[in-house]
């Protein structure tokens, strides 16, 4: 059986949550079916990355933007012109490649579609940081992604959601033919054959010291709430350091907003890739911040999950369904300091914290369990043709 996966920029993970899943998923199961992976280059060619097949394709981006809907039909119209009496099953990523879809969909292959978050509700947090004069572009892209929300539902044979919360809102919203839940799983960064001696070197050449610091690892755009994290930290009595993790833009109108209420024990590093480093990071850290207010299930936050370090997450749905018990929430910026204060001060119950992270881990997010998922999916849509029947 072979698939192709297109919405991503490409593997090994370099960017964020969707290349972490994929590559997951396409390592855990390249035994068991073909899988032709997309990835963003600057022409057409393809190879094998760990025995997957990468389709490279020219796309439009840069360091910190892409253009998901033109590359991904770029990527779609070569894959089907070349391998389309070869493919069974497209899987698109994101509500943006549903123009990429109406190809396969055309040509009476079979499909599923991811749409992601809410991804029109994160054109509403960033216009709040934007000109005025680009506000107009904003409301455009807004109802366009709304559209293509609504386009995936119609188009996909099966409708993936990644948390219960997306699922209703696809299912109340758009009430597509079938939907399914799948969430994601923890990747593993730190083994215990890191010494204590080589975690005190790496958090040594960043001036951390073990337990002295909150941790952030995010994309850097206004929906994850930065600057509420920003202004929580500053308002708090806390002696100690923020440290965040992000592609910052110094263009990006976001990012200057950041750097302008930047203050003193605040440090912004680049992204980090380097697996054992990041995992350095997030083990040692005090207490780690999860603001993120759009979307479904975090990958950044499951990651954390697995280091048992007390986690204060934005008071959403989305991150009440992941954490639940495990997490301490905050409301607003003035909040956030509270629960700054009171975490320092020992007024939470940290035994329970770390027990039910480790249960949520172990029962629900875990990329065993995820991959199996994702192969009775792939089997069952293939060989029956259609979404009846598939409950994952």
């Amino acid at each position: 059986m072979r698939i192709a996966i297109i919405g991503l920029r490409g593997i090994p993970a370099k960017y964020g949550g969707t290349e972490v899943f994929v590559e997951e998923i396409v390592t855990r199961l390249k035994d068991k079916f073909d899988f032709y992976v997309m990835h963003e280059d600057s022409k057409f060619y393809e190879d094998s990355y760990h025995g997957i097949r990468r389709i490279h394709a020219p796309a439009i981006e840069s360091k910190s933007t892409s253009i998901p809907t033109i590359n991904d039909l770029i990527t779609t119209i070569y894959l089907y012109s070349k391998h389309h009496d070869k493919i069974d099953l497209f899987y698109f990523l994101g509500p943006d490649s549903s123009p990429a879809a109406i190809l396969p969909k055309l040509g009476r292959k079979k499909v599923l579609i991811n749409p992601d978050g809410i991804e029109w509700k994160r054109l509403i947090r960033r216009s709040r940081f934007a000109p005025f004069y680009i506000l107009p572009l904003y409301l455009i892209t807004m109802i366009y992604m709304y559209l293509m929300e609504f386009l995936s539902c119609k188009l996909a044979d099966v409708v993936v959601a990644d948390s219960r919360g997306i699922q209703k809102h696809l299912e109340q919203k758009h009430k597509p033919e079938k939907t399914v839940y799948i969430a994601y799983g923890a990747r593993e960064l730190v083994t215990p054959a890191v010494s204590k001696e080589e975690e005190a070197e790496i958090l040594g050449g960043y001036e951390l010291n073990l337990g002295e610091y909150y941790l952030t690892v995010a994309r850097i755009v206004a929906e994850n709430n930065i600057h509420m994290e920003v202004e929580g930290f500053k308002r708090s009595k806390s002696k100690k350091k923020l440290v965040i993790v992000g592609n910052f833009n110094r263009k990006d109108p976001y990012t200057k907003h950041l750097l302008k209420l930047k203050g003193k024990n605040v440090i912004f590093l680049d992204p980090i890739y380097d697996k054992k480093v990041l995992g350095v990071l997030r083990k040692n850290c005090f207490a780690y911040i999860h603001a993120y207010e759009v979307g479904g299930t975090n990958p950044s936050l499951l990651e954390q999950m697995l280091f048992r370090r007390p986690i204060l997450a934005y008071d959403v749905p989305f991150n009440k369904e992941v954490l639940q018990e495990g997490g301490i929430y905050f409301k607003d910026a003035e909040d956030l300091a509270s629960k700054m204060e009171m975490l320092e001060r020992g007024e939470f119950d940290l035994r329970l914290i770390k027990k039910t992270q480790i249960k949520r881990i172990k029962r629900q997010y875990n990329w065993g369990k995820v991959a199996r998922m994702y192969e009775r999916l792939f089997r069952t849509l293939i060989r029956r043709g259609k979404g009846d029947g598939i409950d994952c």
